[in-house]
Order: C-alpha cells, then structure tokens, then sequence
C-alpha cells in the first residue's frame, strides 16, 4: 500500500523569518542598553555639576561672611570639604579653591548718596564716609556740598571657586560678582 501523503514542499521561509525578527529584536535590546548606559553618564554628570556648584556657592558664602573677608585680604586657595559635616566619600569629597577676589570697578560714593533724604539726616554707618567717626556729632549735612565727593567707594569684586573631584578630572568653576562699600584709597590701590 502506498500511500501518498502530499506534504508541501518547505523551504525554510519561517526559519528565515523567524531568524531576521531574532536579529531585529536584539538589535532593539542592545540599543536600549547602550542609551540607558548614556542616560546614566549624563545624568551623572549633572549630579556632579550640581553638587560641585552646591559646594562652590557653599564656600563662596562662608568666604563672604567670614571675618577676615575684605576686598584685599581673601585668600582660600587651600583645599575645602565639598560641606562641614557632611558625610565624605571617595566620591564625593572635592576640593574647593577660592583665590582671592579680583577687584572689576569703583567708583565715588557722592555725599548726597549716603544722606537721609527726608531730614538730611546721616545714617551711623555712614559716617565714616564723611570723615568722622560715630559719635562725632555730624548729622546734618549742608546742601551746598551734596554734590562732593565722599570718603567712600562702591567697588565689584568678581569672586571664583575652582571646584574638582580628585581622581576623575571632573572639574566646576562658580563666579560671583560681589558689590561692596570700601574706603576711597583702598578702592583705588586695589583696583588698578
């Protein structure tokens, strides 16, 4: 008995087929991998540069408002912890620079600047300006000289931090203009 079973001829279209979407669907896995691989480097270096701005903002305020700042004399040019006490590691301990400030402008302060406009009255702090210490007894001012010049200065400093992440290379730089009330002679010695 022969039986004749009529199979249709295969030739292999399904493998084929089934071979291409294989080949497709890895190419879609490794592409994935590869941006979130990218994804991670960039997010990791915005958290870096966050973080490393933090700590520049962080040490340019304590420069700021420490005692010993005046426009001549600030200089940290010695390594900082990213904060004061917070927790260091390996990865996060950078190193913070301030050098000292470098003075942009000044310019007179006039004497009609620093007076009360409603009683021509002259504020304590602004005595010196006026050549005379508080307590001096100076607190009217004659309208014919509120044109002069005073004793005092407005100046702009332009502050730095050099911020890096030792061993990486990774490296940050905040600037900061910072306007301040100095003495005239002072002003002009330091900015040249």
């Amino acid at each position: 008995m022969n039986h004749a079973h009529a199979h249709p001829r295969q030739d292999g279209a399904v493998l084929f087929v089934g071979l291409i979407m294989l080949i497709l669907i890895t190419l879609l896995a490794v592409s994935a991998i590869r941006m979130a691989n990218t994804n991670l480097l960039v997010v990791g270096n915005e958290q870096f540069q966050k973080e490393a701005e933090d700590a520049a903002n962080y040490h340019l305020d304590l420069a700021l408002n420490s005692d010993k700042f005046t426009a001549l004399n600030l200089d940290q040019s010695a390594p900082l912890p990213a904060f004061s006490g917070a927790a260091t590691t390996a990865e996060t301990s950078y190193t913070v620079k301030i050098p000292p400030p470098a003075c942009k402008r000044y310019r007179y302060i006039k004497k009609g600047e620093l007076v009360n406009p409603v009683d021509n009255s002259v504020p304590m702090d602004n005595l010196p300006c006026f050549g005379s210490s508080p307590g001096g007894g100076l607190t009217i001012v004659e309208t014919t000289a509120l044109n002069d010049n005073s004793l005092c200065a407005t100046s702009l400093w332009e502050m730095t931090a050099d911020v890096d992440l030792p061993g990486t290379g990774a490296k940050a730089q905040v600037v900061q203009g910072v306007e301040m009330r100095i003495d005239y002679a002072e002003a002009k010695n330091a900015c040249k």
